[in-house]
């Protein structure tokens, strides 16, 4: 009988704390994406990020825990290839988009950069280059 009034004791201040612990359920997509497209993309990303590129459609390389001076260079290199524009969010904002328009025709997207972020620690985990229309 101790041994339960003891363990209950013991779980009464977690039961407790556990209602003040909360996780956002929606991200501020639109701002960190507009933050990334004017060059500020260092204090957004994960110390370790995934780093995906399609290079022909449905063929990837995959990088697994690089720099910030890699995927800075990365990105530099895409977002350079057109005009940047937010596209959309999905899963609360937890995973965005960025599309990188052809400057002559509007209507082509040359590359899709999504980002996907942590729900925890509300930074950067992986990057997705793909492949345009």
């Amino acid at each position: 009988m101790k041994k339960i009034l003891v363990m209950l004791l013991a779980l009464a201040p977690i039961v407790g704390f556990s209602q003040y612990v909360q996780i956002a359920t929606h991200y501020d997509a639109e701002s960190t994406a507009h933050h990334i497209i004017h060059g500020h993309d260092k204090g957004y990303l994960d110390d370790s990020v995934r780093y995906v590129t399609e290079k022909k459609p449905e063929r990837y390389i995959i990088n697994e825990d690089v720099n910030y001076e890699f995927i800075k260079s990365r990105l530099d290199k895409v977002f350079a290839k057109g005009n940047l524009e937010y596209v959309s969010r999905t899963n609360g904002g937890y995973i965005f988009t960025i599309a990188v328009v052809d400057r002559k025709d509007e209507t082509k997207v040359i590359n899709y950069c999504t980002f996907h972020v942590n729900a925890w620690t509300q930074k950067i985990t992986e990057i997705e280059i793909l492949l345009g229309e």
